[in-house]
């Protein structure tokens, strides 16, 4: 007859830390498989659209799907443009036409080592320095291994 011990719990309990650490610790571990497992099918399926795809009126390139998978019956890499100004080029540009006093304008930023200086020459208090610098607090679960 096998020896049990009479303190030993026969069932595991949700609430129990140590069953939820390993709970999220085994999730963890699956969603980074995943993730990269993922990030190889991008990578795959792109040679793949590249390869074989049609290019549309968008310059999306398209590829069908031999047979429909959960309802998808093509794969697209899909051209997405954003536009962010060349600030050299246009100040090249700006100062070549002479705009340079329509087209920039003053921002007033806070110039914190003036600000720290301030601090220790005792024109501004530390409380006041707090205020001016609110703490935001974030919490991250960390699983620490020895």
């Amino acid at each position: 007859m096998a020896r049990v011990k009479e303190t030993e719990p026969r069932t595991a309990d949700a609430d129990d830390l140590v069953n939820q650490a390993k709970e999220y610790a085994f999730v963890k571990k699956q969603i980074e498989y995943l993730e990269k497992q993922k990030k190889d099918l991008h990578a795959k399926l792109f040679e793949k659209i590249d390869g074989d795809g049609f290019v549309d009126d968008k310059g999306n390139v398209i590829l069908e799907l031999p047979t429909e998978v959960d309802g998808y019956v093509s794969v697209m890499k899909q051209r997405r443009v954003s536009r962010k100004i060349n600030e050299d080029k246009a100040a090249d540009i700006i100062y070549e036409h002479g705009l340079q006093d329509s087209l920039y304008k003053t921002v007033i930023v806070v110039d914190e080592d003036a600000l720290m200086a301030a601090l220790y020459e005792g024109v501004l208090t530390e409380a006041e320095i707090d205020e001016m610098y609110p703490q935001s607090v974030v919490w991250a679960l960390v699983m620490n291994k020895r």
